[in-house]
């Protein structure tokens, strides 16, 4: 009986977090950029991200961080989201920025604002709910 307890809770947790993750894949976002700026940004880097010790995803992610991008997930990117490198093999050969469109958002569902596009942990903290790649309020 105290074992239950204890599993319950915690099967429910992975359950939840696995929900989580299958939300969309991720994407980099600037405001009023384009492709061409993502391709240049990315491009340095990558290079940057190439230390004497091998690769390194972390590095990728603050240097585009520091570049003014920030990375979202989404089922349903925009024209200004773009694929990046998500891990060391990444790096070696980079995804197509304009690549893993996958379905398009349903007709009739409001689009937001690409400089208003809170991440799913942002949404939260504003009252809404993370639901089909979109915040909800």
């Amino acid at each position: 009986m105290a074992m239950t307890r204890i599993v319950r809770p915690i099967a429910l947790t992975l359950l939840l977090g696995g929900l989580l993750a299958g939300c969309g894949k991720h994407y980099w976002q600037a405001d009023n950029r384009g492709v061409a700026e993502f391709r240049a940004d990315s491009g340095s880097c990558i290079q940057e991200a190439k230390t004497k010790y091998g690769m390194s995803e972390n590095i990728y992610r603050g240097c585009m961080t520091a570049h003014g991008w920030r990375r979202v997930q989404t089922q349903y990117p925009t024209d200004r989201q773009f694929r990046g490198p998500e891990d060391e093999d990444d790096l070696l050969s980079p995804p197509d920025p304009l690549g893993a469109r996958g379905a398009q958002q349903p007709s009739g569902a409001s689009g937001d604002r690409l400089d208003s596009v809170p991440t799913p942990g942002e949404c939260r903290f504003m009252g809404g709910r993370w639901l089909d790649g979109r915040c909800r309020r």
